[in-house]
């Protein structure tokens, strides 16, 4: 089969598309999370006293056990960030790429 052909092909369905989420991280990784899962495990980690353990959903269902004290971030990722994070690696890679000398090796 040609690449090409493929590569140029419509898709038959929409893909689905990531959304807006946000991104629960530390020291066992990270997980994708709705909004009011986020809300959830934030106003768990601002409890006093602390709990030890946390336990929540990510996006797909996946139940997620965690200490407390191992959450290092919870970030927000819309469609519109990313789209602008893209744009200035795009931005950064062509700037460098001026920047270079005719001598170097890509």
């Amino acid at each position: 089969m040609n690449r090409l052909a493929e590569f140029f092909e419509e898709p038959a369905e929409e893909s689905p598309s990531y959304g807006d989420f946000y991104v629960i991280s530390g020291a066992f990784g990270s997980a994708c999370v709705t909004r009011e899962t986020a809300e959830y495990v934030e106003g768990l980690l601002d409890e006093r006293p602390p709990r030890a353990w946390i336990v929540f959903r990510d996006r797909v269902g996946s139940r997620i056990r965690v200490r407390a004290s191992q959450i290092r971030c919870v970030a927000e990722s819309t469609a519109e960030q990313r789209a602008a994070d893209r744009t200035l690696d795009r931005a950064r890679r062509l700037e460098e790429k001026s920047d270079r000398q005719p001598w170097e090796d890509e």
